[in-house]
């Protein structure tokens, strides 16, 4: 019998290091100017952003928020903040498995890097997106992978060196287009309306 449950202990040790190691809670940094003041974290692509974490409190700019998730194999989060004057920031697709820290209001991005995550909030796809440098030859669809699904984000990796202002053309399932020119360099996500 005790051969019998010390084997059963061998056995389970894997398996607890390895939920150990999938381990999805993480902590939100406020690198922003602004208070956040509701935080939401959901299974990634679900529509439903379900309630504040926030209950005590907003996290103050420079601060942190220990956000505590289930062991339960999921690690692929899209994250939102809300700061006090109702803007908000989405991180879509995040790894909480492999990232101790979610950085909210912060650039990591280098000084000329034109490259954005684009998020479909149409209830229709996005069949294409041309992100073309600002008065040159438009560019090649940058959907190479197909069309992007309501709620739905991809990366976009418009050309370097070529610049920050952008013409971006969006085409839609209904053949409808939407057009801006944006300086790339200083937007990290981008939402469609």
């Amino acid at each position: 019998m005790r051969r019998l449950i010390l084997g059963l202990i061998v056995g389970l040790l894997p398996l607890a290091a390895a939920a150990q190691q999938q381990n999805p809670s993480f902590n939100l940094v406020n690198k922003s100017a602004k208070p956040v003041r509701e935080l939401f974290v959901t299974p990634a692509g679900d529509a439903n952003w379900g309630q504040n974490r926030l209950t005590s409190g907003a996290v103050e700019p420079g601060g942190k928020f220990a956000v505590r998730r289930r062991i339960d194999g999921n690690c692929i989060f899209d994250i939102r903040a809300v700061y006090a004057d109702n803007t908000h920031e989405d991180k879509r697709g995040v790894n909480t498995c492999t990232a101790e820290d979610v950085v909210v209001g912060g650039s990591a991005k280098a000084a000329n890097d034109p490259s954005f995550r684009l998020t479909n909030h149409l209830k229709q796809p996005i069949t294409e997106l041309a992100a073309t440098p600002a008065g040159q030859p438009r560019a090649a669809n940058a959907l190479s992978a197909g069309a992007l699904a309501p709620e739905a984000s991809t990366m976009v990796h418009p050309p370097t060196g070529k610049g920050c202002m952008f013409d971006l053309r969006v085409v839609l399932a209904d053949a409808s287009v939407k057009n801006r020119t944006l300086d790339l360099c200083k937007v990290s996500e981008l939402s469609i309306p």
